[in-house]
């Protein structure tokens, strides 16, 4: 099973023109490699949303997810 970490970037509500981005920080594994793919079928149906992935080992996706919890870096 992927473990996903999920963080708004920018405001929740864009404005017009704009698209809000969320980004995607998961482990480096098959199944998240072909999300990241079906993911551009998603952006071209809805164009007001950006997804940025982050696909990281899983050592590094703990020490950042920590790191940005603990200092509210996001």
């Amino acid at each position: 099973m992927a473990a996903f970490v999920l963080a708004a970037s920018g405001a929740l509500v864009p404005s017009v023109g704009e698209a809000a981005t969320i980004t995607i920080a998961t482990l480096n594994n098959l199944d998240v490699i072909e999300l990241k793919k079906l993911s551009l079928a998603f952006e071209k149906v809805n164009p007001d949303i950006k997804l940025n992935w982050v696909i990281l080992e899983e050592n590094v996706l703990r020490q950042r997810a920590t790191t940005d919890t603990t200092t509210n870096s996001g």
